[in-house]
C-alpha cells in the first residue's frame, strides 16, 4: 500500500514538472520571439522609443501577467497535489477499514462454521433424543399397560387381602378363645414342682411326669410303723436336669393368655435357697421366667401391631417387706406401684436392673444371699381394634422364703422380717384354704401380698404356683410343709 501511495505521489510530481517544464518552454519561446522582435526594433528603438517604452510596458504586463498565472498554475497545482493527497488518505484509511472489516467478516465465517458444526452436531443429538424418546414413550405404553394390569391385579389382590385379613383376626380371635379354653381346661389354679437343680442327695423320686415320692428319712421317723414315704400329683413336675427353657416352654401358654386379654399371675413358692429367684429371674447366662415372659409379649405384639392392633405396654416393679409396699424404681413407700410406659425390651431390662439393685437381700442360715421381701413385676398390656379391647395384666412375683424362724435361725431384723414373711405366707394359705373349702368370704385384705393377688384370682384370670423344693435330707420338713401347701393350692378354684 505505501509503495502503491509512493507511486502515486511520483505520477503527480511527475505531472506537475512536466507542466512547469512546458509553462518554462513556453516562456523561453515567448521571451526569444521578443528578443527577435527586440533585435528588430532596436534599430529604431530610438526612433520608435516611445513605442518600446509602450511594448516594455506591455510586455512587462504580459510577464507579470504570466507570472501570475503562473503562480495561479502553482497554486493550483499545489492545491490539486494536497488534495488528491486528502484523497489518498482517505482511500488508504477506508482501505484499513476494509481490511478491518475483512478480518471481522473471516471470524464471522469461523464462527459461523463453528455453529454450522455445532448446529449439525445437535441435529444427530436431537435425532438420536427423539429415537430415545420414542424408545422411552414406546416403553411407558408399555409399562402404561403393565401398571393397568397390575392395577387390576393389585385391586383383586387387595380385595383378597382384605379377606385374608379379616380372616386372619377372625382367626386370631379363635385362636384367643380356644387358647382360654384350654386353659380353663387345664384350671384356672394351677400347681407345678420344680426339684432344685445340682442337689447333691435324693430323697425324691419322680414317678412320670406328674408323681412325686417323698421319702422319709430315718431321723426324721418317730417309729418304725411310721409312713416312710408320701406322694403327691401336680400337673407337671421338673426334675433336677430341667433347664429354664424347658420351664418356660411349659408356661408359655399362660402368658400368651395376658396377650388374648385375661390376667395372670405366676409366683415361685418354696423355703429359702430352693431355687425361687433363679426360676424367675434366671442368671447371665440362663434367662428366667421374666425376661423370657417380656420377650414373648413384646414379639406377640409386634404381630397385633402388623394386625393393625393400637397397643401399649407399661411395667411396675415393687417390693412387699414387713408388710409395706415399695415402688423399687423410685425406691420410696407406695400403696399402689406406678406404672412406666416402655417401648421396647432394652427399657424394661434397664428397670429391672435398678429395681433388683433396690430390692432387699440378707445372708441367713439358708442362704448367703437370702430374698427378705415378696418382689412383684407386673406387665399390663392394653390395646385396642376396631370395637374389640384388651386390658390385662401379668403378674411375675419372687415370694420371700417360707421356713420357719426357727429353722433360719434369725435374730433381729432377720427375725422380724421372717415373722413378716411367714404372715403374709399364712396370709396366702388363708386364701387358698377359703377358695378350697368354697367359703363366702375370701380374706384377699389380710396381707398386702394376698390383696395385691386379688384380682388376678377371680374371673377368667389364671393363676400357677410354681414350687420350688429341695431334695436335700436336711430340708425334710420345708420341703414337706411346701409340697402341702401346694397340694392344698392344686384344689383351689378361681372365684367367679
Amino acid at each position: 500500500m505505501e509503495k502503491e501511495l509512493k507511486d502515486i505521489r511520483a505520477y503527480h510530481l511527475k505531472v506537475i514538472e512536466d507542466k512547469l517544464i512546458e509553462l518554462i518552454t513556453h516562456k523561453n519561446r515567448i521571451l526569444a520571439a521578443q528578443s527577435e522582435e527586440i533585435g528588430e526594433f532596436k534599430k529604431s528603438f530610438d526612433e520608435f522609443k516611445p513605442l518600446t517604452q509602450v511594448i516594455q510596458k506591455t510586455t512587462r504586463e504580459c510577464l507579470q501577467e504570466f507570472q501570475s498565472k503562473l503562480d495561479e498554475a502553482d497554486r493550483q497545482a499545489i492545491q490539486q497535489f494536497h488534495q488528491q493527497q486528502d484523497q489518498l488518505e482517505y482511500h488508504a484509511n477506508r482501505l484499513n477499514q476494509q481490511q478491518s472489516q475483512m478480518q471481522m467478516i473471516q471470524e464471522l465465517f469461523e464462527q459461523q462454521t463453528k455453529q454450522r458444526f455445532q448446529i449439525a452436531e445437535m441435529q444427530k443429538a436431537k435425532e438420536r433424543m427423539l429415537n430415545e424418546l420414542q424408545q422411552t414413550k414406546e416403553e411407558l405404553e408399555q409399562k402404561k399397560f403393565l401398571k393397568q394390569q397390575l392395577m387390576n391385579n393389585f385391586k383383586l389382590s387387595q380385595q383378597q387381602q382384605i379377606q385374608l385379613q379379616q380372616e386372619l383376626k377372625d382367626t386370631e380371635h379363635q385362636k384367643r378363645y380356644w387358647n382360654n379354653l384350654l386353659q380353663e381346661a387345664k384350671g384356672n389354679i394351677r400347681v407345678y414342682c420344680r426339684i432344685r437343680p445340682n442337689s447333691q442327695e435324693d430323697m425324691l423320686l419322680l414317678n412320670g411326669e406328674c408323681t412325686l415320692v417323698l421319702r422319709v428319712p430315718e431321723r426324721f421317723l418317730k417309729s418304725t410303723n411310721c409312713q416312710k414315704e408320701s406322694s403327691f400329683n401336680f400337673e407337671h413336675i421338673f426334675n433336677q436336669e430341667a433347664d429354664q427353657q424347658e420351664i418356660y416352654n411349659e408356661l408359655s401358654d399362660l402368658v400368651q393368655n395376658v396377650v388374648d386379654g385375661h390376667n395372670v399371675c405366676i409366683f415361685a413358692y418354696g423355703q429359702t435357697g430352693s431355687g425361687k429367684t433363679y426360676t424367675m429371674q434366671g442368671d447371665d447366662y440362663n434367662k428366667g421366667v421374666i425376661p423370657r415372659a417380656v420377650e414373648q409379649i413384646f414379639q406377640e405384639r409386634q404381630g397385633m401391631l402388623e394386625l393393625g392392633w393400637q397397643t401399649s405396654i407399661r411395667v411396675g416393679f415393687q417390693e412387699i417387706y414387713n408388710e409395706q409396699s415399695r415402688d423399687l424404681i423410685t425406691n420410696q413407700k407406695c400403696d399402689e406401684v406406678k406404672l412406666l410406659d416402655v417401648k421396647d425390651i432394652f427399657e424394661v431390662a434397664e428397670h429391672f436392673n435398678t429395681a433388683k439393685k433396690n430390692r432387699q437381700v440378707a445372708e441367713t442360715l439358708s442362704n448367703e444371699v437370702s430374698s427378705r421381701s415378696h418382689f412383684i413385676f407386673q406387665l399390663n398390656l392394653q390395646g385396642h381394634l376396631g370395637d374389640k379391647q384388651i386390658n390385662s395384666t401379668l403378674n411375675l412375683i419372687d415370694l420371700a422364703g417360707s421356713e420357719r424362724a426357727n429353722v433360719a435361725k434369725t435374730e433381729g431384723d432377720r427375725f422380724t422380717e421372717t415373722k413378716a414373711i411367714n404372715k403374709s405366707l399364712s396370709a396366702l394359705g388363708d386364701v387358698f384354704n377359703a377358695l378350697y373349702t368354697k367359703q363366702q368370704h375370701v380374706p384377699f385384705r389380710n396381707s398386702k401380698l394376698t390383696f395385691s393377688l386379688y384380682k388376678y384370682m377371680e374371673g377368667s384370670s389364671k393363676t400357677l404356683m410354681m414350687v420350688n423344693i429341695s431334695s436335700r435330707s436336711e430340708d425334710f420338713q420345708q420341703t414337706l410343709a411346701s409340697l402341702r401347701f401346694a397340694e392344698k393350692v392344686k384344689s383351689c378354684q378361681i372365684k367367679k
